[in-house]
């Protein structure tokens, strides 16, 4: 039996006195579109620095393709394609010097490593600015340059932290387009979102995270929550993340 693509077992992450996240166990399986969602310090930065090995689980262990994380950390990078909230780029390089510098760290190299460049800069709508310096960009092209080198090397799971913030819905049609695409081939997608409708109209299995915990699961328009209530994805979050009154 194949491994699950993601699987966090009983994964917690501890900052001294807070938990940052609750043990969580969740699995995502192969060629899901999956959403991570919840309010503002719910835990799903935390959550995705743990899967992305930026951060070493408290307890528990979190695993890509069977591959743990923790003590595996560059064979599990390996499989994936990242995407930060925020896009990290050298300032002086260029789009293409910065695809062309992920390629070679993914063992890229001459001319089929030039095409799938040239490959990626269309279709994220990059051409024009390929040979800009990545500090002259907005911030809507350079998200689309960190999108362009996630999906470079062709990975196995995509782990995209806020990918539609910036973008305009042109780049955002491409992107869920692209999503789609890639699941349906067999990749598995884990994004965490704000937008509760993009969730929805993306997401084939969504979680929502309150307070570090997994408080609901399932697909966007009929979820399960903890309690064992179902509904919506909107109408849970805002049922759990509600403020409480004083």
């Amino acid at each position: 039996m194949e491994p699950a693509a993601i699987s966090f077992e009983g994964a917690a992450k501890r900052y001294g006195d807070l938990l940052a996240l609750h043990p969580l166990d969740l699995v995502v399986a192969r060629g899901e579109l999956f959403a991570l969602v919840g309010p503002n310090g719910a835990g799903k930065t935390t959550a995705l620095g743990l899967l992305t090995g930026l951060l070493s689980p408290t307890a528990g262990r979190v695993r890509i393709l069977g591959i743990d994380v923790s003590s595996d950390p560059v064979g599990a990078k390996r499989r994936v394609g990242f995407v930060p909230d925020r896009p990290l780029l050298w300032p002086k390089w260029t789009p293409r010097e910065s695809l062309r510098f992920v390629g070679a760290v993914f063992g890229g190299s001459g001319a089929p490593l030039e095409g799938r460049i040239d490959a990626e800069l269309r279709a994220f709508d990059l051409e024009e600015a390929a040979d800009t310096r990545n500090e002259a960009l907005s911030h809507g092209t350079r998200q689309r340059v960190a999108l362009a080198q996630a999906f470079l090397h062709e990975p196995e799971v995509y782990v995209l932290d806020e990918p539609m913030v910036g973008l305009d819905p042109f780049a955002q049609r491409t992107l869920s387009a692209r999503l789609r695409e890639k699941a349906a081939a067999g990749a598995t997608v884990l994004f965490t979102t704000h937008q509760l409708q993009a969730a929805a109209d993306l997401a084939t299995r969504a979680g929502l995270l309150v307070g570090g915990r997994l408080a609901a699961s399932g697909p966007p328009r009929s979820m399960t929550a903890a309690d064992g209530r179902s509904g919506p994805l909107d109408e849970l979050f805002f049922e759990a993340a509600a403020p409480e009154e004083p």
